[in-house]
Formats: structure tokens, sequence, C-alpha cells
């Protein structure tokens, strides 16, 4: 393994901030990232952490188009710490269904796609929707 996973730290906030933007981009939906490196700052390095977050160093010298395993080595560490540290029975992630090779990705790690097996559906409350149901809440 030509790379090391390690706790991300406040001062990788900025790169963490770059790479949700990529990943926005690479999904067509730039307009949705609502979250700067500041906020990611103050939300994942504070007394009770909104987040965890890790990250892969790679040395100059062995960095590559093909990513050298890297996938494979968060994904895996991700479910170490989700067992050992969190002591979770389950690991959920969402995936477009477009995106196939993500798709083929984690059925190749052991993956169950619920949405074709179970028919889950991932369901979201964002924005003024969020604001509606917060503003429903019975008051104390």
């Amino acid at each position: 393994m030509n790379f090391k996973i390690r706790a991300a730290t406040k001062e990788d906030c900025k790169d963490i901030s770059r790479m949700i933007m990529e990943l926005a981009v690479y999904v067509k939906m730039p307009d949705q990232v609502k979250i700067s490196h500041e906020e990611l700052q103050r939300d994942g390095f504070c007394q009770n952490p909104f987040f965890e977050c890790l990250v892969a160093e790679i040395p100059k010298e062995h960095k590559s188009k093909e990513g050298n395993g890297i996938g494979t080595g968060l994904l895996s560490k991700v479910a170490e710490v989700a067992k050992k540290k969190k002591q979770c029975v389950q690991l959920q992630l969402s995936v477009f269904d477009w995106n196939t090779p993500s798709r083929d990705f984690y059925a190749a790690k052991g993956a169950q796609d619920l949405t074709d097996t179970e028919g889950w559906h991932f369901i979201c409350f964002d924005g003024q929707n969020l604001d509606n149901l917060a503003n429903g809440a019975p008051k104390d």
C-alpha cells in the first residue's frame, strides 16, 4: 500500500471542501453544495462534531491516475472505524442509479443493493422542506 489513511484535521478542510465540489460537479449537482470550508471546520472539529472524515495521503512519487487501491483502502477503513470505534452493525451508502462504476465497486466488495432486493428508497428533507418540517414540531 503506497498511501496512508488518517483522520482529517482542521487544516484539511479546504481540500475537503474542494473535493466535495469536485464530487458535486461529477454528479452534475454543483449548485447543491451549501457548505464552506469554514463551516466544515466549525462542524467537524468542535466539542461534539457532526461528522468524522478520513484522508488518504499519497506520496507524490506514488500518485497515479488509477489510484493504487485508494477507494478500497478508504472503504475498508470506514468499515473498521464503524465496527471497532462506533460499534456499528451496518454501513449504508447512497449512490446515484446512473453511477454504475460505483455500484459495481460496492457490489464487488459484497454490498447489497437494497433498492433492488428490499425496495428501500433513500429519502431526504432539505432547504425549505426541512424548515417546514422543523417548524411543525411540538413546542416545549
